[in-house]
C-alpha cells in the first residue's frame, strides 16, 4: 500500500481560484477529492506561509519584491475582498510583508499579457511556492524517519508551475514551485533527482534552471511545433545529457505516451540513478482539453503514473500543471489520486453530492462519460519511425 502525502490549504484553494488561466479550477479539484473522501485516506499536509528568502533560493530578489508588492486596487476587484483580506491577514500574521505600494515595471518581470496581476496575487505566489517546498521537506523527512510501509508518494495538485523563469513570469506561472521543491530536496540529501514533465507544453523553466546541474536530470515530453508555446524551446536538438527534450506531434495517444516511457524515459532513469522522482502531471493533453493537441484519456494518465511508480523504487512527488477543461482536470487528478490509493475505475461512477456538484450537470452528474472514456477521433501523427528517431538521439547523449 502506498503512503500518500496530500497537500491542502483552504486559503490557497480560494486564491488559486483567481488565477486568470484557471478560474475556479482549484475548488473543483479539492471539492472532488473531498467528495470521494480520498483526503481521509492520505496524510494531509497543511500549507503554511514561508519567508521571502525561501523563494530566493532560486528566484531573483528584485523579481520576488515585485511579486510581493501590495496591490490594493487590484485586490479590491474581488467580490469577496473583505473575507479574503481577513483570511490572509490571519494566516500571514508575522510574516515579512511589504506594506508600502511601490510597484515598478511589471512588464519587465513578465507581469503582463498571460501573467497579469490578479487579486491577492502576492499571497498566492507565497503559498504556491510553500506547497511544493513543504511537500519536498515532508517526503524527504519521511524517508529519513523510516518505518512507513509502502512507497512514499507526495501529491500537490496546486503546484507544477513549470514555465516561470528566475526573474520573469511566463505561461500562467508566477513562481516556479517545481524548481524550489527540487532545490529543497537537493539541500536535504546527497542523491540525484529526476524530473519528468508530462504537460502538453515544454517544461522550459525547470530545464533552464537545472541545465548545468549534475544532480538534477530533466526530461520533458511535450507537443512541439513551430510557434507552439513556449516558442523556440523544447527542440530535440537542444537536448544534452541530463536535459532531455522529447518533442511530439499532434494526436499523441495513451499508447504513444506509454511507449515513450518504456522505451526512452525508463532508460534515462536507469542511466542517472536518481534518489527521488518528481513528475509534473499537467493534463492539458486530454482529448477533451481546449488545446486539442493530444488525445489522451483520464485512465491513460493514471496508467502512466502507475507505470512510473511500479518502475522506480524511490519516493515520488506528483505535481499539477496545465489543464483547461476544469471539470475534466478535477476528474483526472481525483482519479489518479484514487488509483494510487487502490481505487478502481468502477469506484468512480455517480459523483457524490457536494457543494460544486452542479458543475457536473452537463455530464449527468457522472464521473465517466462517452467523451472521457474513449479518446477522440484526432489523427495520431506520432509514427513509429519518428519515435524511434527520438529514442536513438536521446539515448545516444
Amino acid at each position: 500500500m502506498n503512503h500518500i502525502i496530500l497537500t491542502h490549504s483552504d486559503l490557497l484553494t480560494t486564491l488559486a481560484d483567481e488565477l486568470p488561466s484557471n478560474k475556479q479550477r482549484q475548488s473543483l479539484v479539492q471539492g472532488l477529492l473531498n467528495a470521494y473522501k480520498l483526503d481521509e485516506l492520505c496524510e494531509v499536509l497543511p500549507i503554511i506561509p514561508i519567508q521571502d528568502a525561501s523563494m530566493g533560493q532560486y528566484h531573483d530578489k528584485d523579481f520576488i519584491n515585485q511579486l510581493q508588492q501590495p496591490r490594493d486596487d487590484v485586490d479590491k476587484q474581488l467580490d469577496s475582498y473583505e473575507k479574503v483580506r481577513m483570511a490572509v491577514s490571519e494566516e500571514f500574521e508575522g510574516c515579512n510583508d511589504t506594506e508600502e505600494e511601490t510597484v515598478g515595471d511589471d512588464e519587465k518581470f513578465g507581469l503582463s499579457f498571460d501573467c497579469y496581476p490578479f487579486p491577492f496575487m502576492r499571497y498566492y505566489v507565497n503559498l504556491i511556492a510553500a506547497s511544493t517546498i513543504q511537500l519536498a521537506k515532508r517526503v524527504v523527512n519521511s524517508c529519513k524517519e523510516g518505518g512507513i510501509p509502502g512507497q512514499i508518494i507526495g501529491i500537490n495538485w496546486y503546484g507544477g508551475r513549470h514555465h516561470c523563469h528566475r526573474s520573469r513570469c511566463s505561461g500562467f506561472c508566477y513562481i516556479n514551485d517545481v524548481v524550489l521543491g527540487i532545490s529543497t530536496i537537493r539541500k536535504m540529501c546527497s542523491g540525484g533527482v529526476f524530473y519528468l514533465d508530462l504537460d502538453l507544453h515544454n517544461g522550459d523553466g525547470v530545464a533552464e534552471a537545472f541545465k548545468f546541474s549534475k544532480k538534477v536530470t530533466t526530461c520533458s515530453v511535450h507537443r512541439h511545433d513551430v510557434g507552439f508555446f513556449p516558442a523556440g524551446s523544447g527542440k530535440l536538438e537542444d537536448s544534452v545529457s541530463g536535459m532531455y527534450n522529447v518533442p511530439t506531434r499532434r494526436g499523441l495517444t495513451n499508447e504513444v505516451m506509454q511507449w515513450i516511457l518504456q522505451n526512452i524515459v525508463f532508460q534515462l532513469i536507469d542511466k542517472h540513478q536518481p534518489q527521488y522522482l518528481v513528475v509534473q502531471l499537467g493534463c492539458d493533453g486530454l482529448s477533451s482539453d481546449p488545446n486539442n493537441e493530444w488525445n489522451m484519456t483520464i485512465e491513460g494518465y493514471a496508467d502512466v503514473v502507475h507505470l512510473l511508480i511500479e518502475y522506480v523504487d524511490i519516493p515520488v512527488i506528483v505535481l499539477g500543471g496545465g489543464g483547461y477543461n476544469h471539470t475534466e482536470v478535477a476528474k483526472c487528478w481525483t482519479y489518479v489520486t484514487g488509483t494510487l490509493l487502490g481505487y478502481k475505475a468502477a469506484d468512480f461512477d455517480e459523483i457524490p453530492d457536494h457543494r460544486l456538484l452542479d458543475n457536473y450537470e452537463h455530464d449527468g452528474y457522472r464521473f465517466w462519460t462517452d467523451s472521457n472514456l474513449q479518446p477522440g477521433k484526432m489523427k495520431n501523427e506520432n509514427t513509429l519511425e519518428n519515435l524511434l528517431s527520438l529514442q536513438a538521439h536521446l539515448l545516444s547523449l
